[in-house]
């Protein structure tokens, strides 16, 4: 089955069933299953088609465990997680494994030749094959040791592992992955103590994992995927798991789309047995064998983006009533059931026929130059004719004999009503009587036949000789003598029917022709053909429900039989006989093409590629790819030999002696591993990859043998549970339609799911009584409350504000349950109806549902989580999160669910010695030893007792120097200033710095520098930014710009001139002169400077360069050397908020704030790093719901990155910001009591504080402040006082105003008073703490109140006093001379005020 067309068809008909995780809370899930072939693919060449692409295999693992580990990361699961690789497969699938793997070779060869002709230059290493991806192989024995290793690793180191069972199927055990998991959780079903509300997250990227997760009857069953988009594919897309957009496909949800698809058959005597959703879904399952699947091709003309399964569904519901039962009984068919909707599904058949011959005809009729049939042979006998067919014989007859008709040239024209069949007649009259006829159309459209003599007769009338007279007699005798029949309606409508049934025998049979080479009257290879696809359905559904039925059986040909045909084989034989299945190296023989053989063990080489081997055969270096009907061609059909089992296993016998121990030991089957954790186990765990991954010194993983649950007794249970909960009533997380009332209709609703409008229909849902929900009244009572929004994937909000077109409605803070309304402003009620609309747009294009006219909105908060509070107790935190929607139509509101979500139930504070047991490892958050790791030793009055490692080093804070640094080194500058400084038209500076193309012969060719993208939201490290005004470049981007200028003046100069030219010739640039040879230069110097690679990231982020994270690192190192071992010191009477508790990161340190270089330690229990690893902030980007940091540690782990190449592989990763806790800026510290009365007391002594770096508001309210000691008494100037300068003393009882002293060069000081007369300087009388006390007098003395004469003046541009430049005059502050008229001490006469800096008057 097409995975993409099959999961677009399943969007875009139930257009709610998917989740994006980025967007929305997940629920709780309890197994995690993980269909690994898909993540191996995409580790090791993500589907790259380069020729040049290679990776080492240490890189392709790591790849594949940090890729475990982030899906592990966002599902959690709290019970199972299984891991499930291909083993051997059926003998049914090989079909399918070897076609893919022989066009897979072949398609890598191709592109290999087609690189080297283009003179790329190839790596001397060997490309990675994926078709090792297969048991067996070298490679997938590798893999096995490495997971072992990195799940031994896990199991001992983080607790989520530790707390669910870890379960490992590899290649070496028989079965397909998805398979494999699908027999565990049917029979944990059928055990008499299961679950009914168990809850599964399946993840793959095969369309059949929908039916068996749909075939499970367990509703809480979602699948994982990454983003699904069609169309253009994006090649700069980030690559980065952390940027990866994940989905959730809620099969709860799809369950209730299928019970909406058939409601007409639930209603009360639609037929005459028991509706059951449960079976309806079966046979639902079943219907999609006809449209493929990895076992059976699909039906010819039944194709997915056809139709077909909109046709079946319809089928379906015509027929059921009818049928006595369901099709589908618990994994057997009814084949009498079944037959009859064969019958119905026949009619696709007939509808292809209509349409093929149709055009077979139209293009028949266009050869003959617009007649309207096949021209008519000459000289056709006549056996009989109709009344009519003879009175136009004779009306032709006597238009022919006549000699006036000859004489007058006048045409004889048939009535334009004529029938088909008798104009037929007319044209083969025509022939047979030597007349020339034609189609003629009237003003009217309407259409007749003209016959007129040829014109060799308009020479000579005479010419007519003897013979062509007895001709014309005979011909005219022959039609006399025809038979006349009066031939009726239905006699001639079975004729009509007989022609057509003979048409439709003949297409079928072209069918048969062309693909199997023997026509419909070969009964034998016919039957045998329809009860082997017979069989098939009922081996794949034995396969999806009850397991394999037979090994060795499977389909034995490239195509299946038409429709109208399946039904003759319905007697096949249904007995399977178990058999075994292919052992690995035999699986290989039997799938893999000569050009994979380096896959194959040695010996067996012979056998594929040697002339005389008995097999060569089955190895074919050309075969033919039929598109069979299909548009896309990787769904061509591969026609290669199918293998015959006995001659491949007899072929490998002669050399299975030549195999080696190791091989042979790969050519066994293995079983499935459990890994468990286990504390009073310790051991080393040797490295799987000697040089590259460490041994595990303190391993605690147990490995035993993993057996499925029993099956003694037990039959696989189909259906429902006991006890399961459904609907709304579904666990929380879980998305229902039915938590609002409503109603589905199919329908041509033009549904926008993946980012263009669906052609098809869907089911649209409709809300009830949205006419009365939407009411601002309705709405007012949910002002303050706890309700859900965004239906129908529901999350708690807490409602701060109604609105409608013409209010906000809020709370009133004072008066209890009083409604405040706030009116609108005429541009708010704009906004408030674009809203509106918006959201009435987003479901009805988005979802396919009608919510109804939006009356009005709730704006709410969103519940982020649980805040653990000082005392230990958990509540709900409700806050506006950025970026996500909190505006919501009051009709989607669900005030209540029926299953709350554990998660976020609010709980009371547990004892400290039951939150923190002894051996409980935490971080210790006080002033001393803030953030280093502790273990909980004891507690006593609700304090506790702990060991915390304390380290005497001194904490440099290298990475804020080098971001400093960094940002020093390379400061940006705006564009429009680089512009004005290079004389460059702006639009010309932006045009060069991002993508720039020009057209030469006929192609684009992109000679910008591509150092900034608008349309992506990319900028270059280093060199550009965003910043609020726009575009900002460095100094290296100028210098790159400056270069281009001076080697290039002409181009550059081309572009100035003409800035707005789109995609201009060269020609505009270079006009007679060698263009081609320019633009080459102009290449090769692009390439010289390699701009393509510098680093692009997005340009919201802040992220330091490669350069500078080098610097960190080796700072980072040059600590690890120097510093000296930590000691382990006991603390007593630590209180609860001082201990951050792993578990307990994500509530209490979601808040922190981050900037570059601040130095982190990782204080999550769960994750990619080692827990108390220590590291530098390089990067940071903010989503909708946190902050991703790129963070380079100080050691190396297993699962590190090189952060995009810009650190040393294994010492990045991308952690959110929770997950660590900043030491850098303290925002979590929690005082002791000590700590707490030194703050108090330093506030009541001295409120001079300096402020410190970090957030204005510490914990408790406190703030962050440093004390500041008072200042000493300020003697002589402020410069001299900053200075520490004592000598020149202020004041001595004389004005300040006689004068200031040069010598001193002290800053201008002003006093503020207005007044005349004289005052007392500073000099006098001093208080304690070095303070003068200073007699300004009153402040408003001599100010005029309202002052008529008052004229402002600018400040800013105050002229120096002319004395200033007096040197013989003394201008200390002690001196003779104020600054006001010559002898006066004030600054101003009293009474009129003038600004400072004029004259007096």
């Amino acid at each position: 089955m097409g995975v993409p067309k099959f999961f677009r068809w399943m969007s875009e008909r139930y257009p709610a069933i998917s989740q994006l995780i980025a967007e929305n809370r997940i629920p709780e899930f309890d197994c995690l299953y993980l269909d690994m072939n898909g993540i191996i693919h995409n580790c090791t060449h993500k589907d790259s088609d380069s020729p040049t692409f290679r990776m080492t295999e240490d890189k392709m693992f790591i790849t594949i465990f940090n890729y475990i580990e982030h899906l592990f990361g966002k599902i959690k699961p709290r019970k199972l997680f299984f891991m499930a690789i291909d083993g051997v497969a059926p003998r049914a699938k090989m079909n399918q494994q070897r076609a893919r793997r022989f066009r897979t070779a072949l398609d890598a060869e191709k592109a290999r030749e087609k690189a080297i002709k283009e003179g790329q230059e190839m790596p001397t290493e060997d490309p990675f094959d994926s078709n090792c991806i297969t048991p067996g192989t070298e490679f997938m024995a590798k893999l096995t040791q490495q997971l072992k290793y990195f799940i031994s690793k896990k199991v001992s180191e983080d607790t989520d592992w530790q707390g669910v069972e870890v379960v490992l199927s590899g290649h070496e055990v028989p079965g397909e992955g998805e398979h494999k998991i699908m027999e565990y959780i049917r029979q944990a079903k059928a055990q008499p103590n299961y679950d009914p509300n168990v809850r599964h997250c399946l993840y793959g990227l095969d369309a059949d994992l929908i039916m068996l997760g749909l075939l499970s009857h367990d509703p809480h069953f979602c699948l994982l995927r990454e983003e699904v988009t069609f169309g253009r594919q994006s090649k700069t897309k980030s690559k980065d798991l952390e940027h990866q957009n994940f989905y959730l496909m809620h099969l709860c949800i799809v369950r209730e789309y299928l019970e909406l698809e058939f409601q007409e058959l639930k209603q009360d005597g639609a037929f005459g047995f028991p509706y059951d959703l449960e079976r309806v879904i079966d046979d639902f399952i079943l219907m999609a064998f006809f449209v493929g699947n990895d076992f059976l091709p699909n039906l010819p003309n039944l194709h997915i983006n056809e139709g077909a399964l909109a046709l079946m569904f319809q089928k379906y519901k015509e027929i059921l009533p009818r049928l006595g039962g369901y099709i589908n009984e618990h994994g057997y068919i009814n084949l009498d059931r079944l037959a009859i909707l064969l019958d119905a599904l026949s009619e696709v058949e007939y509808r292809f026929f209509e349409a093929e011959y149709s055009d077979a005809k139209w293009i028949k009729s266009k050869q003959n130059q617009d007649n309207e049939e096949i021209e008519p042979r000459k000289g056709k006998a006549v056996v009989r004719v109709t009344p009519l067919q003879k009175a136009l014989f004779r009306d032709i007859k006597k238009f022919v004999i006549s000699p006036a008709s000859k004489e007058s040239k006048q045409p004889f024209d048939c009535a334009t009503t004529l029938p088909a069949r008798d104009r037929k007649f007319v044209q083969q009259l025509a022939v047979d009587l030597n007349l020339e006829w034609k189609t003629v159309q009237t003003d009217d459209g309407e259409r007749f036949i003209r016959l007129e003599f040829p014109s060799s007769q308009d020479q000579d009338d005479d010419s007519d000789d003897e013979e062509g007279q007895l001709a014309l007699m005979r011909v005219l005798k022959r039609y006399e003598n025809a038979k006349v029949e009066d031939v009726s309606a239905e006699a001639n409508q079975a004729e009509l029917q007989k022609h057509y049934d003979q048409k439709f025998v003949q297409w079928k049979d072209k069918y048969y022709t062309e693909k199997f080479e023997w026509g419909l009257n070969d009964e034998e290879p016919l039957r045998g053909l329809t009860e082997n696809y017979v069989q098939g359905l009922q081996w794949v559904l034995f396969y999806y429900y009850r397991g394999v039925a037979s090994w060795p059986w499977y389909y034995k040909y490239h195509y299946s039989p038409m429709i109208s045909d399946v039904k003759k084989g319905l007697k096949a034989n249904m007995e399977f006989k178990l058999g075994q299945p292919f052992r690995p190296f035999q699986q290989l023989m039997g799938v893999l093409p000569d050009r994979s053989k380096k896959i194959v063990p040695s010996a067996y080489h012979d056998l594929m590629s040697s002339p005389d081997s008995p097999i060569i055969d089955f190895y074919p270096r050309d075969f033919e790819l039929d598109m069979n009907g299909k548009k896309m061609d990787w769904e061509a059909v591969i026609k290669i030999p199918f293998i015959n089992e006995e001659r491949l296993l007899n072929a490998m016998k002669t050399k299975d002696r030549l195999l080696t121990s190791d091989e042979k030991s790969r050519n066994d089957f293995g079983v499935s591993l459990k890994f468990t954790y286990s504390p009073e186990v310790e051991y080393t765990y040797p490295s799987s990859l000697v040089g590259v991954f460490p041994d595990l010194p303190f391993c605690h993983c147990v490995q035993n043998v993993f057996d499925l649950p029993t099956m003694e007794g037990l039959e696989p249970y189909v259906g429902l549970v006991d006890g399961v909960k459904v609907g709304a009533a579904a666990l929380a997380g879980f998305p229902s339609l039915k938590t609002l009332n409503h109603v589905g209709s199919l329908g041509f609703h033009g549904v926008n799911v993946f980012q263009s409008e669906s052609r098809n229909e869907s089911m649209v849902v409709t809300l009830v009584d949205s006419e009365t929900l939407t009411n601002v009244e309705h709405g007012k009572l949910k002002l303050g409350q706890r309700v859900h929004v965004g239906y129908p994937l529901l999350q708690e909000a807490e409602v701060e504000k109604v609105s409608d077109e013409l209010f906000d409605y809020t709370l009133s803070e004072t008066e209890p349950f009083q409604v405040i309304a706030t009116p609108h402003n005429d541009k708010e009620i704009e906004q408030w109806h674009k809203k509106a609309e918006r959201i009435e747009q987003f479901y009805s294009k988005r979802l396919g549902m009608i919510i109804g006219s939006v009356e009005s909105t709730i704006s709410v908060k969103m519940l982020k989580g649980l805040k653990k509070m000082d005392d230990g107790s958990l509540i709900k935190e409700f806050v506006e999160t950025p970026g996500i929607e909190t505006i919501h139509a009051t009709q989607l509101v669900v005030d209540k669910v029926i299953s709350e979500d554990e998660r976020f139930i609010e709980r009371a504070a547990l004892p400290i010695g039951e939150e923190f047991p002894i051996g409980a490892r935490a971080f210790f958050l006080g002033d001393y030893a803030y953030g280093r790791p502790l273990t909980v030793t004891g507690s006593q009055n609700n304090k506790a007792q702990c060991l915390i490692s304390i380290t005497k080093a001194r904490q440099y804070e290298f990475g804020r120097d080098i971001a400093r640094q960094a940002e020093k080194s390379c400061p940006y500058i705006p564009s429009y200033a680089v512009a004005r400084n290079l004389q460059l038209n702006p639009l010309a500076l932006s045009k060069l710095t991002s993508s720039f193309r020009v057209r030469l012969d006929d192609q684009r060719v992109d000679l910008g520098l591509n150092i900034k993208f608008d349309a992506k939201k990319l900028k270059v490290l280093g060199y550009t930014r965003r910043g609020q005004s726009g575009w900002e470049f460095s100094q290296k981007a100028i210098n790159i710009l400056q270069q281009y200028m001076i080697k290039f003046p002409q181009f550059i100069a081309g572009v100035n001139r003409n800035p707005h030219a789109d995609v201009a010739d060269v020609s505009e640039y270079y006009p007679g002169e060698d263009c081609k040879a320019k633009i080459k230069e102009i290449q090769a110097w692009l390439k010289e400077i390699d701009v393509k690679n510098f680093e692009k990231v997005p340009y919201e982020a802040e992220q330091l360069d490669s350069e500078a994270v080098k610097q960190i690192e080796q700072a980072a190192d040059a600590l690890i050397r120097s510093e000296p071992p930590a000691a382990a010191q006991t603390m007593n009477g630590i209180p609860r908020s001082a201990l951050l508790k792993p578990s307990d990161a994500e509530q209490r340190l979601g808040d922190q704030t981050f900037h570059i270089g601040d130095r982190v330690i990782y204080a999550a229990d769960s994750g990619k790093v080692p827990i108390a690893s220590r590291g530098t902030v390089v990067g940071l980007t903010t989503t909708s719901r946190t902050t991703l940091l790129d963070v380079i540690f100080d050691s190396s782990f297993m699962s590190g990155t090189t952060l995009g190449d810009r650190c040393s592989p294994f010492r990045g990763q991308t952690v959110a910001s929770w997950t660590v806790l900043n030491l850098t800026d303290r925002q979590v510290i929690a005082f002791s009591k000590a700590g707490s009365s030194r703050q108090t007391a330093a506030k009541t002594t001295s409120p001079l504080t300096v402020p410190a770096y970090g957030m204005p508001t510490g914990p408790n309210g406190q703030g962050q402040l440093v004390e500041a000691g008072a200042p000493p008494p300020l003697q002589g100037s402020f410069r001299g006082a900053v200075a520490g300068q004592t000598k020149n003393t202020r004041g001595n009882n004389i004005a300040r105003g006689n004068g200031r002293s040069r010598a001193n060069g002290s800053l201008p000081f002003r006093n503020s008073s207005r007044g005349g007369g004289e005052m007392n300087g500073r000099g006098g009388q001093q208080t304690r703490g070095g303070y003068t006390p200073l007699d300004r007098g009153d402040q408003l003395d001599g100010v005029v109140d309202r002052n008529p004469n008052f004229k402002p003046r600018s400040h800013q541009n105050v002229p120096p006093p002319a004395s200033l430049d007096n040197t013989s005059i003394k201008r200390g502050r002690g001196g003779s001379r104020g600054r006001g008229d010559n002898g006066n001490n004030s600054r101003g006469r009293a009474g009129q005020y003038r600004p400072r800096g004029t004259a007096a008057v």
